[in-house]
């Protein structure tokens, strides 16, 4: 209970370190005391209120929102697939959602930079596209599932053959498309924060705060599962009904949260595995709501860093979350291989 109780302080005092770097930093230079005006629309600096109100404040929000639904969906897809290496990321959603989003780019000719669509219509129909794409995903994995002895380990070999897919797509599209195309499809690939404003941020926030929910409510069936279908089964968990259900509500998670602001990787393996290295044998009741603010005090974390390292220039997030995530894949793999060795 100390530890715990220590882990909420530290990701209390994070989380307010973080908000409060995030709206001082950004594009424009301020000191303390100005933002702290403008954060109340008080001063004389109008461009300052505008820049917290309408790009830094709903900075934050996502990056709590999608942090949130990303680490989520890595607890649960990890422990109905039985895979410490399983997230929206390397299940294929994120590839569905950017086959979805140059699709929508290049084809259908939307977002902000081609020469279709523009405005808020454009970047509504590049979302919608990229939605469309990880639900797309979603449900191929979705449908496997029914098929007769497929295994969890199978379905995430569905995911890597759907990755792998919708990348070939993606590339073949890009390949045919007009420079200018090509330049506004890459750019929606990097994962960027600053993509949505104020509507996308509470609408990903709702769906994550639905995901929680649902995933505290059936965290009894969770710790069940993870010592094995069969035990799951003499304790009465309906473990097929469990997953297909986990399977939708993380689809929908990550599809929200990929559709508005890109692909960001690693966000649902690095939180989930940190809070499990600081505590052992941790039941899921704590897994989940933990790694969710983990998640998006990282995601935070990881923003504000994007902001500060290249200053004027703003890295997008998705950049860090990749230099973070690669090395932890890496040693997840290896501690799993050398526990196999063992074994």
């Amino acid at each position: 209970m100390g530890n715990k109780l220590v882990f909420w302080a530290v990701m209390l005092f994070m989380l307010t370190l973080f908000t409060l770097l995030g709206i001082k930093h950004g594009a424009v230079q301020n000191s303390w005391s100005e933002t702290i005006l403008a954060l109340f629309r008080s001063g004389s600096n109008e461009d300052l209120i505008y820049f917290i109100w309408n790009l830094r404040l709903p900075k934050i929000l996502a990056a709590l929102a999608v942090g949130s639904a990303l680490a989520v969906s890595g607890v649960i897809l990890q422990n109905i697939l039985n895979n410490p290496l399983a997230s929206s990321f390397t299940l294929g959603l994120s590839q569905g959602a950017s086959f979805g989003a140059t699709f929508s780019i290049i084809v259908l000719g939307a977002g902000f930079m081609s020469g279709g669509a523009s405005g808020f219509g454009g970047l509504g129909i590049v979302a919608a596209g990229a939605f469309a794409g990880a639900v797309l995903s979603s449900l191929i994995i979705l449908l496997f599932s029914f098929v007769k002895g497929m295994t969890p380990q199978g379905l995430i070999l569905v995911g890597v053959a759907m990755s792998a897919f919708f990348s070939a797509c993606t590339m073949l599209m890009q390949y045919f498309s007009t420079d200018t195309q090509l330049a506004a499809a890459v750019f929606w690939t990097f994962g960027d924060l600053g993509k949505g404003g104020w509507s996308e941020g509470i609408t990903v926030f709702a769906v994550m705060t639905a995901g929680i929910l649902f995933s505290v409510k059936y965290s009894w069936d969770y710790n069940a599962i993870q010592w094995g279908d069969l035990h799951a089964a003499g304790l009465g968990v309906e473990v097929k009904k469990i997953r297909i259900y986990s399977l939708i509500m993380t689809s929908l998670m990550s599809a929200f949260a990929t559709a508005y602001y890109g692909v960001i990787g690693f966000v649902g393996l690095i939180a989930p595995h940190m809070v499990r290295m600081m505590f052992k044998h941790v039941d899921h009741g704590f897994l989940i709501p933990a790694s969710a603010v983990l998640g998006g005090v990282f995601l935070l974390g990881a923003d504000t860093l994007a902001q500060m390292i290249f200053f004027p220039l703003s890295l997008p997030v998705g950049v860090i979350t990749a230099f973070a995530g690669v090395p932890m894949f890496l040693f997840i793999l290896m501690k799993r291989s050398l526990k196999n060795g063992q074994s």
